[in-house]
């Protein structure tokens, strides 16, 4: 299946400055509970599908390193999608496509729940807000409006420096798209609250963690079937 997908992304964990995943290393106290926030550009497309101008939104926890086969997902897709682009999109971004969007099946483990939700990112140059609620009932989440994550970051700055800590050629640039050997840039959440009850152990309100922006670009010009995508 062909797409083009390029945007910003945004991750954030409860790990301290620098998630270790970035390292290919095992989570603070061998266990991170985290999210990845994909923002498509409007030209972005699936099978010939527009999708652009959607926001998918992944929550996760896991033990161990991050490619250790113990992870549970969670994939949210702005409500305003589509039955057929909320299909496209939560099988590009579960790791269910093939091309380079399958090394997302690496880091994503079971996508235990796949739902619609209220997603909120903004973003200026002194930091960005992220907000996910369910905006109907959705069997194994909660009552319609429960805010299932919100976090709030800024960029991470050295002591009398000017520009932000910046990383290259990281262990995640290929699950996440990073362009070449383009550089994420590392920030620093001021709050992060996660609440998904679909996944066990992610559950948290902390401050001051790790977290990550860069741009993404997924490209593939070949085909699978439909069926074999999204069923």
């Amino acid at each position: 299946m062909a797409y083009s997908l390029t945007g910003v992304f945004t991750e954030a964990c409860d790990c301290t400055l620098i998630c270790p995943c970035w390292l290919d290393d095992a989570p603070d106290e061998d266990h991170c509970t985290g999210l990845f926030a994909w923002q498509l550009d409007p030209a972005a497309s699936i099978d010939g599908t527009a999708v652009g101008g959607l926001d998918v939104v992944s929550v996760s926890t896991h033990s161990g390193g991050r490619r250790a086969g113990n992870t549970s997902t969670a994939i949210f897709v702005s409500e305003a999608a589509t039955p057929e682009q909320f299909q496209l999109l939560t099988a590009a971004f579960g790791g269910r496509l093939d091309g380079p969007l399958a090394d997302l099946a690496g880091v994503s483990g079971a996508v235990v729940v796949t739902a619609p939700a209220r997603i909120r990112i903004g973003a200026d140059a002194t930091g960005w807000h992220i907000f996910v609620g369910v905006p109907v009932p959705t069997d194994g989440l909660d009552v319609p409006g429960t805010g299932l994550v919100e976090v709030t970051g800024t960029p991470s700055v050295f002591t009398d420096e000017e520009e932000p800590l910046t990383l290259t050629g990281t262990a995640l640039n290929r699950e996440l798209g990073v362009p070449g050997k383009g550089e994420v840039v590392a920030h620093r959440t001021e709050s992060l609250a996660v609440r998904v009850p679909a996944l066990s152990g992610a559950y948290l309100d902390v401050k001051g963690r790790s977290a990550m922006r860069g741009k993404f670009r997924y490209a593939f010009a070949g085909r699978t079937a439909l069926a074999e995508a999204v069923e």
